[in-house]
């Protein structure tokens, strides 16, 4: 038999600090993972705009144009 899931919508269940604490965990479950994508994701954008940048710079001192 699986244990009982605490009603939290039931506004007379007074839940337990046990249950505040699983239910955080499971709220937050994953974020350390998504943060740590978003921060590779924006890490790359970075780099790409300072590789373009750095091309640009180099173009304009040799007098061409970006295509």
């Amino acid at each position: 038999m699986s244990p009982r899931r605490p009603n939290f919508a039931d506004p007379d269940y007074e839940p337990t600090d046990e249950d505040l604490l699983e239910l955080t965990q499971e709220a937050f479950a994953g974020l350390a993972e998504e943060r740590a994508r978003s921060l590779r994701e924006m890490n790359e954008r970075i780099a790409r705009a300072q590789r373009e940048a750095l091309r640009d710079l180099e173009l304009r001192r040799s007098g061409a144009r970006r295509a």
